[in-house]
Parts: structure tokens; C-alpha cells; sequence
């Protein structure tokens, strides 16, 4: 048997004892070859990792001792597979961090001609963002290899990376610049300027990403002068050989041009993008790039640049040339957006025109595209620059121009949308300019027309098209924004109506009742379900808001784009699963497993970005590997990842679950996060400069960086005292630096509840830490103050919260608001994040009360708090929990009181007055009797479910 046969059999029997868990046998397997004689780098290595992953820490420590001396052998070790072992040992200790560098380095300096050392160190770089050490093995690997020119590129990208990272000292950003520049600008250089010849030195740019690499760098250099003359030339520009015209050049010379100021350049080459054959007939079919060049950055730069240019006639010249435009394509958007856009410019400018020309410019694009849903958001900015008396002349001339009555059933599909869509153009514009501009029983009022209006007009719409809708498919419609204004404006009073009262009104449910019929004609409308999942979630139905929320089948990215609007608090809203629905998975009713899969989520997507980066590279594709570096950075620290990290673990402190151990780093991780929430997905008709309409419907103020450090106070008290007693100590060290540090609580990032409980939890992390180092005389007066103040914390609490009165429950919605005599409440977000947050502190307490009373009788410390202070603070924590389980207990009452469910059908109809108007009648001849009580029923069954959840965590303090 030869020799490297001999050699693999005996590497084999020690890999089968590693899989198998046996590391002793292994362990012996390693050391009875290498006292053979057998003394490679390799078997040493890997015994040095066998040991580190035994379970005790002197085999560890013993195992990280032999890495280390190895890491430092002289000669320097080259077998590769000794160095990944080295690697594989090392790589999650970030005290060796640098001791792996030097590994690699010196491995590549020992053997410069060995291709795969070298490239494995650019990798291993590269793929922990450690772009100076990328940047020494590129630079090392284009030296060694020059033949291989992809090296020199990559050389040229790390330093470029180098310069654009926001960590990198003043001084590298500088250097590194300086090099990818001039190494850039050499690859330039080599490119003949004879577009003939067609062979490239090696080192050439010849490949359109390697121009964009070009653009790049020379745009973070600020060198813009320069990008625009190497794309205006003939071996580099766009119409060049490498670069062929490709759209995303032209857009990096619209861009730079805008950059550089070269405004007479920019408006010649725009219009000499935007022009027109001129046998071109109105209306006639255009070439394929013509179409591609009627591009909003291209007309962007074309009114920038007219305003900017110091020529005389410029407006004059560029009006004349848009309205030729517009009359060889009258269906351009772009273009009459163009005509529009010029108009303001000039009002603004006070050049020519006036605020009544801009009103003119309004009226003439409303008429000619009153048929496109993107109407109002086009209009909407420039209606805002005019005074009220224009708006109001505006409205009037809407009005004038569209039939406010749905169309008959005679009409055909395409029919139905020309009537349709102006329609509700017209009533997004009196949305965002007419309604809640008076006293609050008028915007009341109109708020409640407004919805009767548009409930009115999707009935009648919706029988209008029933024969054009086929039984099988159900498809979102237009006319379902009649719907989604109409749930809008309901809750634009519920906010008029709020005032100092931080409980959601009872107009909520009419919303509620609202969207859900919507949903049942159009079960696929995203803005609809949205919103209503917000809704539920106002209204404390958490089960409701995971069922409907379930719908909208979130996947992969979707858990940090999508997400947010229902994960943000959901571990003090309804923490359990809800009741298992049919044909959904587990993480649809279960947000416990929901945030766990978002978590697997991100974890999958880090590695898998890094994939990409190294393909991306070994293509030459620079642009799309940026954008892979900025993806992985975003979700590596994303404030979504961290959020559900600290939600996830709320919930498994609160409800039980499997253990979330794995999650402590990714919350102890203090790095700056980044925070790419959007909120798209809702429908947004308020004026320009106002909150936008999702604001009106958060769960208190949203999340932040500054919040995700105030809630990392709670997640260590916790994570501390869910710890066995045995294993805290090595916990001390986190508890001890926020036991010092200063508390910054956000009112416009926390809730009220929030901040409240955060502070005690700050008061007893500091207890912990006083207590674990031996206290003074003096630090014993501090202990005893500390304890003092929680102890009157819950005093205060239980205080506010016994009242003799149903009505004393505070964060209920109360179901009769017409009949003052009674009172029906039911349980809002309000009361369920209040409750929840303070069990959980609770808790927290009450564990910290146990191990304090074990410890004490164990020991007779004169530092430690005295036994009537803890039997005191026990006996005021169970008090709290009892008020707390009797109050919840109250709510279930009444909600399973009979007559609830006629009275919760009447809220819908009848909204808080208790009286029957035109809008309580709509929606009696929308929504049948069935489908309200079953709507209605549901709800009570989610606050039924809602305060069990209260209930179980009370059983557990």
C-alpha cells in the first residue's frame, strides 16, 4: 500500500471518531501517530482542534496553547491543510484575530508561488469585510501571477473598498484612494485610442464593469470633470466598444454631469437624448432606444440644468422643446411630468410664470391622465406649493370634470376603469386637502361623509363589475381603494378623537368590519391587508393580525422589508401561539417560530452574500459585488435582525419555547445598526411634509438605535436572572458595565410603559452588580436606597392599578361610548403591552427575590439586603400579579357577557355615537348580518385569546 493510501486510512479512522463524538479516541489516534514519528503540521493542528473542542476548558485552553505555537512556527507553515485547520480552531476567537492574519501572511510570504495559499487568504479577507488584509493578498497574488490580470483588478476593487468604508481612518481612505486611482487610471491609459485596434496590453480596461470600476473611483475622487471626458471619448465613452451604448453609462454621465455642474453640457446631451425623428407622426410607433431614453433622470437633468445654465431664452427654449416633445408623444408621462415640473421651477424662480400658470399646468395633466392611478401622487406636490383659494379652484375644476357616481353594469372592463379612476383620484385629492381642517365635530363630520361617500361608490361599483369578474379569479380592483379611503378616513378621526387618551377608539372596529369585507371581494389586496393587520394589532387582537398578516405569505428578504409592521412589540402584545389554523404552517399563527425563521433568515443570508462576493469577483462583476458587500452589511446589522433577536427571547422568557442561547451574541453585539425600514406597503394620501398615514396606525413611537440599546438593559437583567446560579458569573462583566453606564430612554422611541419598566430594570441591574463585589458600609446604604425605590416602584403600581371600578382598568377600549351608564371594555394594545411589559419586570424581580433569598441563607453577608426588604418586595410583586390576573379576569367577563356580540355588531354600524346615520346605513347595505356577526364574533374570540395569554404568564410569576 503506498504511502498516501497509508496516510488517508489513518486520517479516516480519526475522522470517523470526530463524527462520532468520540474526541478521546481521537485524540489517542493523533498522538500515537505523531510519537511514531509521523510529526506534520498537519496532524498537529488538528490535534491542537480536537482538543479545543472538547467540552472542559483545560482541553480548550491546552488546544488554543498548541494552535498558537504552531501559528508561530519558523519556518513558517505552507501545507494549506494545516493552515485551514489552524483556521477552523481559531476563527471565532476574536482575541486571535490578527494572530490568523500574520498566518496567512506569512504562509503566502514562505511560498509566494503557491496560487492556492494566496487565494485562500484574498478569500478568507475578503469574506470578513477585512479589506486591508484582501487588499495585501490581491496585491501579492497580481505581483506573483501578473499574468492573471483579474488580480490587478481585484487589487485595484479592495483598495477602492478601503477608501468607501465608513471605518477606515482618514489617513487609508486618503492612500487607498490615491492607489485605486492611479492604478485605475493606468488601466485607462493602456486602452488603444484607435478604436481599430483591437488588441489590449493585459492590464487594459476591457470589459464594461471594469469601466464602471473607472467611474467609481474616479466619483468617490471627486474627479467628475474627468469621467465625463473619458465618456465622451471614442475608446471609452459610451458609444465605445467596451461600453456600447449601455444604458447604465448613459445614467453615469447624466449623473456625473449633474455632479461636475457642466449644465450647457448636460442640456445638449439631454436634448440630444430626447430627441425625435421628425417624420415622427403623433402618436406613431418609436424604436425601441427611443422609448429607453424617455427615462425620468434624463428629464431631471434637463430641467437642473435649464435652471442652472446662464444662457438667456434657456426656459423659453426648453418649454418649447417639451411641448414638441409632447406633441409627437402625447402619452409620455415623463414629458408632461417635464412641462409640469418646468412650471414650478419658474413660479418658484418668480421667472415668467405665475402661481395661476402652475394651476393651469395642474388642471391640463389631471385632464389628460385622471385615468392613471399615479395621478394624485404626480399632483400632489406641485398642489401643495399653491395657496388654499388655488386648491379650492383645483377641487372645483376635479369635481366639474368627474362623475362621482360609480358606472352602470352596461360598461365595458376598460370602460369601467376610465369612470372608476378618476373617481378616486378625485376623492384622494379631497383626502389630502379637505378633510381635518376645521374644529373636530366638523372633521368629524366630513370624515364620516367622506366614508359613507366612498363605501357607497365601492358598492355600487362592485355590482356595476360583477360581470366582468370571473368566478375563479379574484384579482385586486381599482374601485378597492374606495374601501381602503373609506377605513383611512375612519381612522383619521379615531385620531382627531384621541387627544390625551392613548387608547384606540371604538371607530377601529368600524375600520376593522371595513377592510375585512373589502377582503373578502379581494383577499390579495396588499395595502388592505396591511392596514388591517395594524388595525387588529391596535385593537389587542393579536391572533387576528398573525392570521391576516399570514396572507401576505412573507418570505426570505420580506422578514426585513416586510415584517416590522407586525414583529415591532409583538412580545408584549400577544407573545403565544395563536390557535392553529387551517392550511397554515406554524410560523403563520406562532410568532415565536415566525421570528425564529426571520432569524434563520438573516443567518442564511449573510453566508449566502458572501457566496456571491466571491463569484462576483471571479467574474469581474465590481458593481453587482458592491452591491453584495452592501446587502450583507445591511442585513449583518440590520436593526430588524436585532429587534426580532430581542423579541424572540422576550417571547421564550414569557411563554416558554426552546432555549435562545444562540441569539447572545447577535444582542450583545454593541455595533452601529442600520435601519432600511420602509413603509410603502400602506396607502399614503396626507400632504407633503406631514406625517405619512402609517404613522397614524404605529404601535407607539418606532424603534430606533437608541431603543434597541435601552431594551439590551432588560435582555441582560433577564438573560442573567434565567441563568442557573452556577453559571452567572461569567455574566457579571456585561451586568457591571451597564450597572454604570448612563440610562437614555427616547420618549419618541420608547412607549411610556417602556421606559417605565427599563428604569427599574436599570435599578436592579445595579443592585446585582453592587452586590456581587463585596459592598462597603457606604455601597450597603446604596443597596438599601436601590431596593427602597423598586419596593415603592410597586407600591405606586399596585395603587394605581386597584380601583373598585371595571371602568378604573386603564388600556381598554370601551364598547358602549354612547351610553355612559355602562361600560363593556375590552382589551386594546394599550392594556396587553402595559401588562405584559410589567409581568415580564415582575418576573424578573421575583427570580431576582429568589436567588437573593438562597443566597442569604447560605450565607450571613452583612452586604446583602436584609431578609424583611426581600420578604417585602415578594410579597408586593405576587400582589401586582394578582391585580393584574383579577383585572384580566374582569375584562374576560365581559366580553363573554351575552348581548356582547349584538353590541359589538351595533359599534360597526353605528360607530361610537350610538346613532344610526348615512354611514351606519351604507354599511348596513354593504355588509350583511352574517358576515358582521362572524366578523364580531372573531374579534371577541381574539381578546378572549388575547387575555389568556395574560392569564398563563400571571401563573408563571
Amino acid at each position: 500500500m503506498s504511502s498516501a493510501a497509508v496516510i488517508e486510512r489513518r486520517n479516516k479512522q480519526i475522522q470517523d471518531a470526530v463524527q462520532g463524538g468520540n474526541l478521546k479516541q481521537a485524540l489517542q489516534l493523533c498522538e500515537k501517530r505523531l510519537k511514531k514519528g509521523e510529526n506534520t503540521p498537519f496532524l498537529k493542528a488538528w490535534k491542537a482542534n480536537i482538543l479545543f473542542h472538547h467540552a472542559d476548558d483545560a482541553h480548550r485552553e491546552r488546544g488554543v496553547a498548541e494552535t498558537l505555537e504552531l501559528c508561530k512556527s519558523t519556518p513558517a507553515i505552507t501545507d494549506i491543510d494545516a493552515l485551514e485547520m489552524l483556521q477552523n480552531t481559531l476563527a471565532g476567537l476574536e482575541e486571535h484575530t490578527e494572530t490568523l492574519r500574520e498566518l496567512w501572511q506569512n504562509a503566502a510570504k514562505a511560498n509566494p508561488q503557491d496560487e492556492d495559499i494566496q487565494l485562500r487568504w484574498f478569500t478568507l479577507a475578503s469574506e470578513a469585510e477585512d479589506w486591508k488584509t484582501a487588499q495585501k493578498a490581491a496585491m501579492s497574488l497580481q505581483i506573483n501571477f501578473p499574468k492573471t490580470r483579474r488580480y490587478y483588478f481585484w487589487a485595484i476593487f479592495m483598495c477602492y473598498l478601503i477608501a468607501a468604508d465608513a471605518g477606515s481612518s482618514l489617513a487609508d481612505k486618503t492612500l487607498f484612494g490615491t492607489l485605486a486611482y492611479r492604478m485605475i487610471s493606468k488601466a485607462a491609459d493602456s486602452v488603444p485610442t484607435d478604436p481599430k485596434e483591437l488588441l489590449s496590453p493585459g492590464r487594459a480596461i476591457q470589459t464594461a464593469e471594469e469601466l464602471l470600476l473607472l467611474i467609481k473611483i474616479y466619483s468617490q475622487q471627486g474627479r467628475y470633470n474627468d469621467i465625463v471626458d473619458i465618456l465622451n471619448s471614442q475608446h471609452l465613452g459610451v458609444t465605445s466598444r467596451i461600453a456600447q451604448s449601455d444604458w447604465s453609462f448613459v445614467t453615469a454621465k447624466l449623473a456625473t454631469l449633474e455632479k461636475a455642474a457642466l449644465w450647457e453640457q448636460g442640456l445638449s446631451y439631454t436634448k440630444e437624448l430626447l430627441s425625435l425623428p421628425e417624420e415622427l407622426a403623433e402618436g406613431g410607433k418609436l424604436p425601441p432606444n427611443y422609448e429607453e431614453k424617455d427615462d425620468w433622470q434624463v428629464w431631471s437633468l434637463l430641467l437642473t440644468a435649464v435652471e442652472n445654465v446662464q444662457m438667456e431664452g434657456a426656459f423659453k427654449d426648453v418649454e418649447e422643446f417639451i411641448e414638441n416633445y409632447i406633441a409627437k408623444r402625447p402619452k409620455s408621462r415623463n414629458a408632461q411630468l417635464a412641462r409640469l415640473d418646468l412650471t414650478s421651477r419658474q413660479v418658484s424662480k418668480g421667472k415668467r410664470l405665475s402661481p395661476a400658470d402652475l394651476l393651469t399646468g395642474c388642471k391640463i395633466y389631471f385632464d389628460n391622465n385622471k385615468t392613471k392611478l399615479y395621478c394624485f401622487n404626480d399632483l400632489r406636490r406641485y398642489l401643495t406649493i399653491l395657496d388654499e383659494s388655488f386648491r379650492e379652484e383645483f377641487h372645483s375644476h376635479v369635481v366639474q370634470h368627474v362623475s362621482m357616481e360609480a358606472p352602470n353594469g352596461d360598461n365595458t372592463a376598460a370602460d369601467y376603469a376610465s369612470k372608476t379612476i378618476p373617481t378616486i383620484n378625485a376623492l384622494k385629492f379631497e383626502y389630502c386637502f379637505r378633510l381635518s381642517v376645521k374644529s373636530e365635530a366638523d372633521s368629524t363630520s366630513q370624515a364620516k361623509d367622506f366614508a359613507r361617500r366612498c363605501l357607497q361608490l365601492f358598492r355600487t361599483s362592485r355590482q356595476a363589475n360583477l360581470a366582468e369578474e370571473s368566478p375563479s379569479t379574484i384579482e385586486t380592483q381599482p374601485s378597492d381603494d374606495f374601501c381602503l379611503l373609506a377605513a383611512m378616513s375612519l381612522i383619521r378621526v379615531h385620531e382627531e378623537t384621541q387627544d390625551s387618551k392613548p387608547c384606540p377608539s371604538t371607530v377601529l372596529t368600524q375600520a376593522a368590519g371595513i377592510l375585512e369585507h373589502l377582503l373578502l371581494k379581494s383577499p390579495h389586496n396588499y395595502e388592505g391587508l396591511l392596514l388591517l393587520v395594524r388595525v387588529y394589532l391596535l385593537l389587542g387582537a393579536g391572533s387576528l393580525a398573525l392570521k391576516t398578516f399570514a396572507q401576505l405569505s412573507v418570505k426570505q428578504i420580506q422578514y426585513e422589508t416586510v415584517a416590522h409592521n407586525v414583529f415591532t412589540r409583538i412580545s408584549t402584545i400577544h407573545p403565544q401561539a395563536a390557535p392553529p389554523f387551517s392550511s397554515l404552517e406554524r410560523k403563520d399563527f406562532d410568532p415565536q417560530t415566525a421570528l425564529r425563521q426571520a432569524l434563520i433568515f438573516y443567518r442564511n443570508a449573510v453566508s449566502s452574500t458572501a457566496y456571491s462576493l466571491s463569484a462576483g469577483l471571479d467574474h469581474g462583476s465590481y458593481v453587482n459585488v458592491e452591491g453584495s458587500i452592501d446587502l450583507q452589511r445591511s442585513l449583518k446589522h440590520s436593526i430588524c435582525r436585532k429587534l426580532w433577536a430581542l423579541e424572540v427571547r422576550k417571547i421564550q422568557r414569557l411563554a416558554g419555547g426552546p432555549s435562545v442561547k444562540q441569539y447572545d451574541q447577535l444582542v450583545c453585539n454593541m455595533e452601529p445598526i442600520i435601519d432600511k425600514r420602509t413603509f410603502d406597503g400602506f396607502m399614503n394620501c396626507e400632504l407633503p411634509g406631514d406625517p405619512i398615514f402609517e404613522e397614524h396606525v404605529r404601535l407607539g413611537p418606532l424603534p430606533r438605535e437608541r431603543a434597541v440599546k435601552a431594551m439590551a438593559v432588560t435582555d441582560t437583567l433577564l438573560n442573567y436572572v434565567y441563568t442557573d446560579s452556577s453559571l452567572r458569573e461569567r455574566l457579571l462583566g456585561q451586568v457591571n458595565n451597564l450597572a454604570t453606564s448612563h440610562l437614555d430612554l427616547p420618549d419618541s422611541e420608547l412607549t411610556p410603559t417602556e421606559i417605565d419598566n427599563i428604569k427599574i430594570h436599570h435599578l436592579t441591574i445595579k443592585l446585582i452588580s453592587a452586590l456581587s463585589q463585596k459592598p462597603t458600609a457606604s455601597d450597603t446604604a446604596s443597596i438599601d436606597a436601590t431596593s427602597s425605590e423598586i419596593e415603592a416602584w410597586l407600591s405606586d403600581k399596585i395603587s394605581s392599578m386597584s380601583g373598585s371600578n371595571v371602568t378604573d382598568i386603564q388600556g381598554t377600549i370601551n364598547l358602549t361610548p354612547s351610553d355612559p351608564s355602562t361600560s363593556s371594555p375590552a382589551p386594546s394594545w394599550v392594556y396587553l403591552h402595559a401588562n405584559i411589559s410589567l409581568l415580564e419586570t415582575l418576573k424578573a424581580i421575583s427570580l431576582f427575590v429568589s436567588s437573593q433569598t438562597q443566597a442569604k441563607a447560605k450565607s450571613k453577608s452583612s452586604g446583602s439586603i436584609p431578609k424583611e426588604k426581600l420578604d417585602s418586595l415578594k410579597a408586593l410583586t405576587k400582589k401586582l400579579a394578582d391585580i393584574i390576573t383579577m383585572n384580566t379576569r374582569i375584562l374576560k367577563t365581559r366580553i363573554a357577557e351575552s348581548g356582547m356580540l349584538g353590541q359589538l355588531v351595533s359599534i360597526v354600524t353605528t360607530g361610537p355615537s350610538g346613532n344610526t346615520d348615512g354611514l351606519s346605513a351604507e354599511i348596513e347595505e354593504m355588509i350583511d348580518t352574517s358576515s358582521l356577526e362572524l366578523f364580531c364574533g372573531s374579534l371577541m374570540e381574539s381578546w378572549d385569546e388575547a387575555l389568556d395569554g395574560v392569564l398563563l404568564i400571571c401563573s408563571s410569576v
